[in-house]
């Protein structure tokens, strides 16, 4: 009798799972709303001035733009009351900005860079808050990526990659888009503009994207790789700021300018071999999240894993490349790989690796000396202590490969890194010979 009075409940029990997904759901598209409508109130403002953008979404409110309760998730407002005042380290609260609660706000004026991050820049390097930098990166192509506001008040809503440790945001761009992402929102992307692209550099004369020239490779044996490149080269593309390291090893970020010269879609000459220089390529290394790596091995992704379908379109004898890599490996290791794929469907793997025909680019004098039975770089740079902070040799290598079907068309190449190997390939031009 008891379980015919309690049987009405089942179908209810079994439906709360889904009505909860249904209310967060909810919950999530009036958010939208919500920050739709803070946007529009953003650029109200900058109609009325010249063009800027607010230091902070509470000068909207006291404009009159924008009620006292917006600018807020509608979730965190339900549950203000027991809502925890916490920053997190990417936060628009502060002292003389936005109250915690409010939307995180990417263009705030009033948010310096932390006084951790300046220890990374060079001496007498004038401030800069998060609007100075957003600001650059809004008048740059694929602009559009680049998020407004920001919300992680719905993360049992997030897709499963964006639910980690660091949180699940959405994030509404100056189109009006809205888009998941983990907390570093750069790391979506890479293949358009790598990470560290998107950050100090932008205020310190990098150059693109994109991150080649608009000429087409003049030497007939030179791929054009200009679809792949994701740097020129000239600043420390691979480190988010110019200066690397700390206390007696801080040190200028090491960078090839030396080589390229700012001057790039040339030919240069080395040994007796012409090669077509454009940037470079770089791709992702073995990420380490022990802080004790934090200066020889990558924190997180800044680059993606591989770059595919290079068009070849003929048959050669021998290919050669320039190369290197951004971190240390052991000897032997393999980094990564050029995959070079027939027109008839079969492909050649030729593995790169290290010590034998690639090494970091950069190297104090005693891992030179303990390099000293690796392979030869084809072209070196001193740097002293005096110009850089530390003493030092830039190093580039070259690497060859002899086709074991010399007779066959190869349509296409690809450049993969080693997911287990932490050295962080890059390529900067291929030569293949009839």
């Amino acid at each position: 009798m008891a379980s015919s009075r309690l049987s009405w409940l089942l179908p209810l029990l079994t439906l709360l799972p889904i009505l909860g997904r249904a209310d967060t759901a909810t919950s999530c598209l009036a958010c939208d709303q919500e920050m739709r409508k803070t946007f529009e109130a953003i650029q109200a403002w900058r109609r009325l001035h010249d063009g800027r953008f607010p230091s902070r979404l509470a000068d909207l409110k006291t404009a009159g733009l924008l009620p006292l309760d917006c600018a807020i998730c509608p979730e965190v407002l339900r549950e203000r009351d027991g809502a925890s005042a916490a920053r997190s380290s990417v936060s628009s609260a502060a002292d003389a900005a936005d109250p915690p609660g409010n939307y995180e706000y990417e263009l705030s004026g009033k948010v310096l860079k932390s006084e951790n991050d300046r220890m990374f820049l060079p001496d007498g390097a004038p401030p800069y808050t998060r609007q100075d930098m957003k600001t650059a990166l809004l008048r740059r192509p694929f602009f559009e990526q680049v998020p407004i506001l920001r919300c992680n008040s719905h993360r049992a809503l997030a897709p499963a990659e964006f639910t980690g440790q660091e949180g699940s945001w959405r994030n509404l761009t100056v189109e009006g888009k809205v888009y998941w992402s983990g907390l570093y929102w750069a790391q979506l992307w890479l293949d358009d503009v790598p990470y560290c692209a998107r950050d100090a550099y932008v205020l310190f004369g990098l150059k693109g994207p994109p991150f080649h020239t608009d000429r087409v490779p003049t030497l007939p044996g030179a791929l054009d790789l200009r679809r792949w490149n994701s740097a020129f080269g000239d600043h420390a593309w691979w480190w988010p700021y110019p200066m690397f390291e700390e206390k007696a090893n801080r040190q200028a970020a090491a960078h090839l300018r030396p080589f390229f010269q700012e001057d790039h879609g040339r030919v240069l000459k080395l040994d007796n071999e012409e090669w077509w220089l454009d940037g470079l390529v770089q791709l992702q290394g073995r990420i380490s999240s022990d802080p004790q790596d934090a200066y020889s091995a990558p924190g997180r992704r800044t680059c993606v894993w591989q770059k595919t379908g290079a068009e070849v379109g003929r048959a050669f004898k021998q290919a050669d490349w320039l190369q290197g890599t951004v971190w240390t490996a052991a000897a032997g290791e393999t980094v990564g790989w050029l995959v070079w794929h027939y027109a008839d469907g079969t492909a050649e793997r030729a593995p790169i690796i290290y010590g034998r025909n690639t090494a970091r680019f950069w190297a104090e004098p005693r891992q030179v000396e303990e390099e000293k039975d690796f392979v030869e770089p084809v072209w070196r740079h001193h740097e002293s202590k005096q110009a850089v902070g530390k003493e030092r040799w830039l190093r580039i290598y070259r690497q060859e490969w002899v086709n074991p079907r010399p007779e066959a068309v190869v349509a296409s190449l690809d450049f993969v890194s080693n997911p287990d190997c932490r050295a962080a390939p890059f390529l900067i031009a291929v030569n293949v010979a009839p």
